[in-house]
């Protein structure tokens, strides 16, 4: 029978305890985790490298197209200025008052025997406007008092069917001091001035058309 003897099972077990020293496991799981750690840092950095350039080249990006980003403003800020310049005058031109409409019904109940020597008009306002009007003439006949009356109130009905609160009035009204022939007959005449007041709301086209009466 053979007799086998170990003289280094105390060195043996020395060393397998050694092999699990709870300290020296604990050091080797502390330099995986910084090893993790480590990898983790130099993965970021790599990532922050590369957003950093993104960020760079974004940049060089925009620096070159900014000039032109200005020179597009300006010119929008110019044509903003120039459409708002062209909507009022196009307002303007849509809202003016027409004379023309206005002197044609003058002529229409303008008779033979008066003679039209002046005649002045002024307007004011914007969404209602306010036209005055003045004329000065010589009527003649029979009685011209009544031809320069019969003149005002024409007036005021044939205003009164395009425009509204119509209003014609004598300024002046006397008798003159010349006679004028018309049919082949001498008449006396009369001078006299006459003020006619109108308003012409905003819209209203002026046509010469009636317009709506108010109720």
């Amino acid at each position: 029978m053979a007799l086998r003897l170990n003289l280094y099972h105390e060195i043996q077990k020395q060393k397998r305890a050694k092999s699990r020293d709870p300290l020296k496991l604990s050091i080797f799981g502390l330099a995986g985790i910084a090893l993790l750690f480590a990898g983790y840092y130099a993965w970021q950095i790599g990532r922050m490298s590369s957003l950093s350039r993104d960020l760079a080249r974004k940049k060089a990006e925009f620096d070159s197209v900014e000039p032109q980003a200005k020179a597009a403003k300006k010119r929008e800020d110019e044509i903003t200025a120039t459409l708002k310049k062209s909507e009022l005058f196009v307002k303007r031109i849509e809202g003016r008052f027409y004379w023309a409409p206005m002197l044609g019904e003058l002529a229409k109940v303008v008779p033979g025997q008066v003679q039209i020597t002046k005649l002045s008009g002024d307007l004011q306002g914007d969404d209602v406007k306010r036209c005055t009007m003045t004329l000065d003439g010589v009527s003649a006949g029979a009685d011209p008092r009544r031809v320069a009356e019969d003149l005002r109130t024409a007036i005021a009905e044939e205003f009164s069917k395009h425009y509204q609160t119509v209003t014609s009035t004598f300024r002046s009204l006397e008798d003159g001091t010349e006679t004028v022939s018309f049919n082949e007959k001498r008449w006396p005449t009369a001078t006299f001035a006459i003020n006619v007041q109108l308003s012409v709301p905003k819209n209203v086209p002026q046509t010469g058309q009636p317009i709506a009466q108010q109720p």
